[in-house]
C-alpha cells in the first residue's frame, strides 16, 4: 500500500487525485492532506480520508505544509498547489527522501536547477503530472535522455489564435474560458490563452529531461489527441495519445513505476479521428518565445518572467489592463532585469518577487511597446 501526501488537496487536480485514490481503496493510504483555506470541502475530505495529520497554509503556515510533506510515513508527495506556496515543502520531501507527483509548475520554472540536483542527490523519483510532461515522461522511456534528439510540446488552437489584431484587444474572461476539451481556474486559462502556460512548461521541460532550449519546439495540435512527442536522434518520433483526461495522468503518477488498469478506453476516442499539426502563429502569441529566452538567459529570469506573470494576468482578471498588455508587461520586466547567476534559493524567490513589483508599477502605469526580447 502506497501512502500518499497531498498538498492542494481542495483543487482541481487534489480533488480529481482523491477521485483515483478512493477507486483503489486497497492500494493506497492518505496520510497528510493540506489546502490554502479552511472549507467544507477540505472538512469532508479530512472526514472520508482520515489522514494523520493537515494543514491549512492560511492559518497554519509553511512549517505545517513542510511537516505534511515531510511525515514520515509518506511513500509519495503530491504537490498541487498554486505559486510558491509548494516550493519549500517540495525540497524539504526531496531532501526527506520522498518521491514527488508534481503538478505545480511554479517549483520548476523559478527553481529548477536547484530541485533536479536535489533530485539527483537524494535518489527520488519527480514524476510530472501535467499532461504534456506526463507524455514526454512516459515517451522517454523508449530510450534515454542522451538519445532525445527534440522535445515536441503540443498545444491547442483555442478561440484566441483565429482573431484579428483588433478583436485581441477585445479579450475578455468569457472569451477565454470558451475554450474545447479542457476546464481551468482563472490563472491557467488567462496563461493558456496568452501562451504562457506552454512558456513554462518549455522551462520546466528543460529540466525535467536535461535538455538544451534549442531541443524543444512547440507545434499546435487542435485535436487534443496526442499530449507531446520526443523525437530520438535515429529519427524515431514517440507519441502519447489518447482523451484529454488528467485522471489518467494522475492514476500513472500514483502508481508509478507500474500501472493498474481502468475502465476508460482511450483508442475509441482515436477511431475516425484526424490528427493535425500546425506551426504556432507567433504573432499571436508573443508570450510563446520568452521561456526560450529566459532559459538563455538562465539565473533568476525564470523566476522573475514568473512574477510579472502573475501580475499581469491578476491585473488582467481585474479588469485594469488589456489581454494584449500582459505580454507587453512580462516582456518589458524582463527587458529591465538585471540577471543574478548561479542564484540560490533566497535569491530566486526575492527575484520572483522583484518580477512582481516591477510589473505592478507597469500595470499602474502608461504602458509603452517595449522592445521584442
Amino acid at each position: 500500500m502506497k501512502k500518499i501526501a497531498i498538498l492542494g488537496s481542495t483543487g482541481k487536480i487534489g480533488t480529481q487525485t482523491l477521485a483515483v485514490i478512493r477507486s483503489y481503496p486497497q492500494e493506497f493510504k492518505v496520510i497528510g492532506l493540506a489546502c490554502k483555506h479552511q472549507s467544507k470541502l477540505f472538512s469532508q475530505q479530512v472526514k472520508e480520508f482520515k489522514p494523520k495529520i493537515t494543514a491549512i497554509s492560511e492559518i497554519e503556515g509553511e512549517e505545517k505544509l513542510i511537516k505534511v510533506a515531510t511525515h514520515p510515513e509518506v511513500d509519495l508527495l503530491v504537490v498541487a498547489v498554486v505559486g510558491l506556496a509548494g516550493l519549500m515543502p517540495t525540497l524539504k520531501a526531496i531532501e526527506a527522501g520522498k518521491n514527488i507527483a508534481l503538478a505545480t509548475k511554479e517549483v520548476l520554472v523559478i527553481a529548477g536547477e536547484i530541485v533536479m540536483r536535489a533530485v539527483r542527490k537524494n535518489g527520488v523519483d519527480l514524476i510530472p503530472l501535467d499532461s504534456e510532461h506526463s507524455a514526454i515522461f512516459q515517451c522517454s522511456k523508449s530510450g534515454n535522455f542522451k538519445e532525445i534528439k527534440k522535445l515536441i510540446l503540443t498545444m491547442g488552437k483555442g478561440p484566441i489564435a483565429k482573431m484579428t489584431e483588433k478583436q485581441l484587444e477585445q479579450v475578455n474572461l468569457e472569451h477565454i474560458f470558451n475554450r474545447p476539451h479542457w476546464t481551468m481556474g482563472t490563472k491557467i486559462a488567462v496563461d493558456s490563452a496568452t501562451g504562457m502556460n506552454k512558456t513554462f512548461e518549455v522551462v520546466e521541460a528543460a529540466w525535467l529531461f536535461g535538455v538544451k532550449p534549442e531541443q524543444i519546439e512547440i507545434i499546435v495540435h487542435p485535436e487534443y489527441l496526442c499530449h507531446s512527442l520526443v523525437e530520438f536522434v535515429d529519427g524515431s518520433i514517440i507519441t502519447e495519445l489518447g482523451c484529454p483526461d488528467m485522471k489518467r495522468y494522475l492514476q500513472y503518477g500514483l502508481f508509478y513505476p507500474h500501472r493498474k488498469p481502468n475502465k476508460v478506453s482511450s483508442f475509441v476516442n482515436l477511431i475516425n479521428q484526424r490528427m493535425s499539426f500546425e506551426k504556432v502563429p507567433d504573432d499571436k502569441f508573443p508570450c510563446l518565445k520568452l521561456g526560450f529566452v529566459a532559459l538563455n538567459k538562465g539565473g533568476t529570469m525564470p523566476a522573475v518572467m514568473h512574477g510579472a506573470d502573475t501580475i499581469a494576468v491578476n491585473a488582467f482578471a481585474e479588469k485594469k489592463i488589456k489581454f494584449i498588455d500582459i505580454s507587453k508587461i512580462i516582456i518589458k520586466t524582463m527587458n529591465h532585469h538585471k540577471v543574478l547567476k548561479n542564484p540560490n534559493l533566497i535569491q530566486l524567490i526575492k527575484a520572483e518577487k522583484w518580477g512582481q513589483k516591477y510589473a505592478r508599477e507597469l500595470c499602474n502605469s502608461e504602458l509603452s511597446c517595449p522592445p521584442k526580447p
